[in-house]
């Protein structure tokens, strides 16, 4: 891929990114999610499309601190050997994290306003997303059994782009928590189409540590 010349301020990949997620697993009718592009398929099971939510809080000790609220897709296709997905939203509340998702990989980042409680031994989290008065989702978790060991995924983020398909190659570890997770999606906002969605299972990455663009 050519090299992407960056507006001034943005960090050149790969960024390392350091903090905590909670993540959803879901299940959805094909017909329900965007279109992905002409070089990208779902991948699906009885028509119904593999999805994740994840809502994360990135600290100061990776590249940027910024909180973020991620949908993505599982995909499926030629070459595609490892775990990969496509982002169909995200929100974030930082204008550089949101600049450089869109510039160097192409991720249709957006900016809204978050807001979000842990408790002090992380058992609990619970947030919301609002962009301007409009509430998009919120969130609230209950921590169940920690899982053992500290795993690590590698995986693509392939992204609709100028001239094809853009693949960013990704790399995360972190100290998983099984949980409740409990979801809601405004009915008249831009994740709609999640109230016809069903989870799978939920987790809480903690200690998470992340490289996009590696």
């Amino acid at each position: 891929m050519a090299e992407v010349e960056l507006d001034s301020g943005i960090p050149t990949a790969p960024w390392h990114l350091s903090g905590s997620a909670c993540v959803t697993l879901w299940r959805l009718p094909e017909a329900e999610l965007p279109y992905p592009g002409a070089e990208i398929a779902y991948a699906t099971m009885a028509g119904r499309a593999l999805l994740f939510t994840a809502w994360a809080n990135y600290l100061d000790e990776g590249t940027l601190n910024y909180r973020e609220l991620a949908v993505g897709a599982i995909i499926r296709g030629k070459g595609l050997l490892s775990p990969s997905c496509t982002a169909t939203h995200v929100w974030v509340d930082d204008d550089t994290a949101r600049d450089g998702g869109r510039q160097l990989w192409c991720i249709p980042k957006q900016t809204g306003a978050f807001t979000a409680q842990s408790s002090e031994a992380d058992r609990s989290f619970a947030a919301r997303l609002h962009v301007g008065e409009q509430q998009v989702a919120s969130l609230s978790f209950e921590a169940g059994l920690a899982l053992p060991g500290t795993p690590t995924l590698t995986g693509f983020i392939v992204q609709p782009g100028e001239g094809g398909p853009r693949r960013t190659r990704c790399n995360a570890r972190a100290r998983l928590i099984s949980g409740k997770a409990t979801w809601d999606f405004d009915e008249r906002g831009p994740l709609a189409f999640m109230r016809q969605a069903r989870p799978l299972f939920s987790f809480r990455a903690l200690r998470l540590q992340g490289w996009f663009g590696i």
